[in-house]
């Protein structure tokens, strides 16, 4: 089954591309329905900082940083999903830059070129030893490192995403949630500067409506954050590593 591999640029540029897209991630953007990953980003990046995002997917987190006033650069396998995000920026009046190129890779950057190197929504695509390789060799490029990858202790995600599998509507390749990235992290050779989840909010959409366990969740986290309780019981749908780069 298509889930139990990485999808190819090609399948990649089938979902984030122009024609399919573009209305969603621009209206996205200019009414700050912002992903659970932009929402972080947004809040460790600073402005005037430089950014690169490996793998852009969407576009939408990368944008958003443009739009704080970071020097953004954009790197993906996928021409389509680079078009989109070129698109949008035009549209926002953003200014970005892209290049188009496979990660696994050497990348065409200068050591520590950058302040925030981030991706989400990657390493979960590989297995461990294939993530510490790739920590490895993107640690050069950034002083601090994020990644986002989904929860494994994320109920939601995990039920969403085994029920979609079970009845062939899964539609994001192979992925491989994990508990931790500590260990990953400190193998590449990074200090870890924190790990937490977030988006407990989002893994609701994971449940199809009507899924008594997704009525029951929205209520409690609305009352929760109507009551100012930030703890989510490690229950957020992605988990956010932080490392910096010592040399």
């Amino acid at each position: 089954m298509a889930y139990e591999k990485k999808l190819n640029e090609d399948q990649w540029g089938k979902i984030f591309n122009i024609e399919k897209y573009a209305k969603t991630l621009i209206n996205s953007i200019e009414q700050k329905k912002y992903y659970t990953q932009t929402k972080e980003m947004l809040k460790i990046a600073t402005p005037g900082s430089k950014t690169l995002e490996i793998g852009s997917g969407s576009g939408q987190t990368s944008l958003c940083l443009a739009q704080l006033g970071c020097d953004v650069t954009l790197l993906d396998f996928s021409k389509e999903t680079l078009a989109l995000a070129e698109y949008a920026a035009d549209k926002l009046g953003l200014k970005i830059k892209t290049v188009c190129i496979d990660a696994t890779k050497e990348l065409p950057f200068e050591e520590k070129e950058f302040d925030f190197v981030f991706h989400s929504g990657l390493l979960e695509h590989f297995e461990p030893p294939e993530r510490v390789a790739l920590l490895k060799n993107w640690k050069r490029y950034g002083k601090k490192h994020i990644s986002l990858i989904p929860n494994a202790a994320s109920l939601c995600y995990r039920i969403g995403k085994e029920r979609q599998e079970l009845d062939g509507t899964w539609m994001w390749g192979r992925e491989l949630p994990d508990y931790t990235q500590i260990r990953e992290f400190m193998l590449a050779g990074f200090e870890v500067e924190n790990e937490y989840t977030a988006g407990e909010v989002q893994s609701l959409d994971f449940l199809e409506n009507g899924h008594p366990l997704k009525e029951l969740l929205r209520d409690f986290w609305e009352q929760r954050h109507q009551q100012g309780l930030t703890e989510n019981f490690n229950q957020g749908y992605l988990l956010i590593t932080v490392g910096n780069n010592p040399k």
